[in-house]
């Protein structure tokens, strides 16, 4: 005679793999006749704690921690009433609401609702709601005892003011494990730099007289580059990229530089920066301020008056900046008629005709940056403003990028290499199933994408035109341009050279922010070798350094983008139940992600919290969520309505109610036939009838009547 398993045999087949209840019974090999007796028993696992049930309805191993559950009717063996399993409330379709609490002379918890001024009863608690004053959430549900009442049930994430800013950002600073400050051996290791003097400017070629800009964001305090422009005959340019030396303050293999490897990278948050250097480095003695004699490592390179490379070097060199601005006051100085912005101008538009010979691959996008107030709480959350002389830094750095590369692979150096793989073929046929109409019209076929290419390199003559023909499609679309940035692969460093698929160069590298990137350090270190000092042994592998810093970049740009929302919950922390106008940017088996742009802020709508008495099922394939009974379909794009529930700002997430989908009205095609209305007003308008709706209203079909049978006829 069969038997129930026991727990740990049931635990035992899911530890190894998840199932549904079905499956696991076959496994187990019980007889149908034992099905409702073991669904008894994974429920009872459930709610200890022992199994957890997915969305699939697949049984995993559970947290171990006992499930408390509320019964919603009185366990009495009798099934529920009809009418109470099919009662739509009416306040269900918004079920959040915001209010004040208080109490009142009976000392009754009371909340008054802000939009309404409205006073419900909150429902007996074992603890206190809130404090008196207090903003929360809060739903309604039907009194038990009084015919259309309500009572008010406090939501247990809603936001105590007593949290301030300042514990919100040092709460972040712990979870995100970033270093506070540097040890006491590494300052007194940087506070004994002294200012550079004649002694350190030995056997450096003197830049000093050139016309030398600095151009950085508004309020930057680590100044890591500046360009110098000058003109030669036939319409050529002689451009350098003047870096700051840290190598020379940082040497190989010590503490500050053991430091500088396990962070990486400067970290920078919104409300503060993280740096990789010390303070008296980064913002002093490598920066390259103005009117100061400073050391630096130059890339001096010739252009033609196509903007073409004829030739480069590089050489540690001595730079006084001539002038250290902002980048508007850039834009300011060129209209002002200044000749050396006006030569940084022109040379970078050559350098951008030049590479758009080869192909150029821009995809855009929006940045987003937080304003702050004289307390430095965030007021506003704004896109990133870009000037064209953004560009103008942008070109000139590039460039010396790229000969930097060159010049590491043509002296086979150790160097580290920025490389981009080419989307994989299973990526782009991913999207084409999603969005077929942005490959309409394209140069390639897809066919043609698996055809054979140089194995050592991952520049892509069939993928890269593709790519190209995408982004002008979805030029203008935020949604479109995004998920195209998803489908490409992440690029990462390496100590080959395979090449830069974005950017459609075989060689590159980072060269130009060694103050706030490890991987430019270290090609400084490789480009000072000697040929007697190439052979030498580094302090680390250049396999393990690229490994970690490529890791790190992940991390780091992971908790930047947690930082960004951690400042937008900040500012819905007032808003609970505000009712807004989003649109859908993401959607998962778990819920639909949306946006909102007035605070900029993105959040989550999880299924049971899409207002109505539906049921929403995600399509993995097609990547929309459509409803079992209406029909209904949401996707990336879609322009919704919704309600803020909850805010975290110590972990940057809000939770949503998605009350309905905003149709967009489409305009009638140009060329289309008007409707008769339509018509009948133009006609008016033009005087070509007296009665235009008379003259447009079609005729009465006449009243068909049966023909009268003569007497004669009659059946008798």
């Amino acid at each position: 005679m069969a038997m129930l398993p026991t727990k740990d045999q049931v635990l035992a087949i899911i530890r190894d793999e998840s199932m549904t209840g079905s499956r696991l019974r076959g496994s187990l090999g019980l007889p149908k006749k034992l099905k409702l007796s073991f669904k008894q028993l994974l429920a009872d696992m459930v709610k200890e704690g022992l199994l957890e049930r997915t969305c699939h309805k697949e049984y995993i191993l559970g947290s171990g921690e006992p499930v408390e559950t509320s019964s919603k009717f009185v366990d009495n063996g009798q099934r529920p009433a009809a009418r109470s399993r099919k009662q739509i409330d009416p306040v269900s379709t918004i079920s959040i609401k915001k209010g004040v609490l208080h109490l009142n002379n009976k000392e009754q918890w009371i909340v008054k609702e802000s939009s309404t001024g409205k006073e419900y009863s909150i429902t007996n608690r074992r603890k206190e709601p809130g404090k008196a004053g207090q903003t929360i959430s809060f739903s309604l549900y039907p009194h038990p005892k009084v015919k259309h009442s309500y009572l008010a049930k406090v939501e247990e994430h809603s936001m105590s003011p007593e949290v301030t800013w300042k514990e919100v950002t040092t709460q972040f600073m712990k979870g995100a494990n970033l270093p506070e400050k540097f040890s006491d051996e590494i300052e007194e290791f940087a506070a004994a730099k002294k200012s550079p003097t004649a002694k350190d400017f030995k056997d450096r070629v003197d830049y000093r007289g050139l016309t030398t800009l600095c151009i950085d964001p508004e309020g930057a305090r680590d100044h890591d580059d500046a360009v110098s422009v000058e003109r030669l005959p036939k319409g050529s340019f002689k451009l350098g990229v003047h870096i700051a030396d840290v190598s020379y303050y940082v040497p190989e293999g010590c503490d500050l530089d053991e430091e500088a490897y396990n962070r990486s990278y400067t970290q920078y948050l919104p409300w503060c920066a993280v740096p990789m250097l010390p303070e008296k480095l980064s913002g002093d003695l490598c920066s390259l301020h103005e009117g100061v004699d400073r050391c630096a490592f130059t890339c001096m390179m010739v252009l033609n008056k196509k903007g073409e490379v004829e030739s480069y070097e590089f050489h540690r060199s001595i730079v006084n900046v001539t002038h250290s601005i902002s980048y508007g006051r850039a834009m300011e100085m060129k209209d002002e008629g200044d000749n050396a912005v006006a030569d940084l101008a022109t040379v970078s538009r050559l350098l951008k005709e030049s590479r758009s010979k080869s192909g150029i691959l821009e995809l855009g996008g929006t940045e987003y940056q937080c304003l702050f107030d004289e307390n430095n709480e965030p007021t506003e959350i704004v896109p990133r403003k870009n000037d064209e002389s953004n560009s103008w830094i942008e070109e000139c750095m590039l460039i010396a990028n790229n000969c930097c590369a060159k010049e590491l692979v043509k002296r086979k150096l150790q160097g580290i290499f920025r490389i981009h793989e080419a989307p994989d073929t299973k990526d782009i046929m991913e999207l084409y199933y999603l969005y077929p109409d942005l490959f309409k019209d394209s140069p390639v076929e897809l066919r043609d994408l698996g055809k054979p290419r140089r194995g050592d390199s991952n520049l892509n003559p069939t993928i890269f035109p593709l790519y190209q023909h995408l982004v002008k499609r979805a030029a203008g679309d935020e949604t479109l341009v995004n998920r195209i940035l998803r489908s490409m692969q992440k690029a990462h460093y390496d100590s080959n050279s395979f090449g830069h698929f974005a950017l459609n160069w075989q060689d590159y590298s980072h060269f130009t922010s060694p103050i706030r990137r490890y991987a430019d350090l270290w090609c400084h270190r490789e480009l000072a070798r000697t040929p007697k000092t190439e052979k030498q042994d580094r302090h680390n592998s250049v396999i393990e350094v690229c490994d970690w810093i490529s890791a790190t970049e992940i991390k780091i740009q992971k908790t930047e983008r947690i930082a960004i929302k951690v400042c937008a919950t900040w500012l819905l922390k007032d808003r609970i139940g505000d009712i807004f106008e989003a649109s859908i940017n993401g959607i998962e088996q778990w819920g639909i992600y949306v946006s909102v742009k007035d605070p900029m802020a993105e959040g989550l709508v999880r299924f049971k919290d899409i207002a109505g008495n539906d049921f929403y099922i995600f399509n993995p394939d097609k990547g929309f969520v459509f409803s079992k009974r209406g029909g209904k379909t949401l996707r990336r794009g879609d322009k919704v309505e919704v309600q803020l529930l909850r805010v975290n700002p110590l972990r940057g997430e809000a939770d949503f109610a998605l009350i309905k989908k905003i149709e967009e009205v489409k305009e009638r095609a140009p060329g289309r036939r008007p409707l008769k209305k339509d018509r009948a007003q133009v006609a008016e308008e033009l005087g070509m009838v007296q009665d235009a709706k008379e003259f447009f209203t079609p005729p009465k079909k006449p009243v068909s009547r049966p023909r009268k049978t003569p007497a004669s006829k009659k059946r008798t």
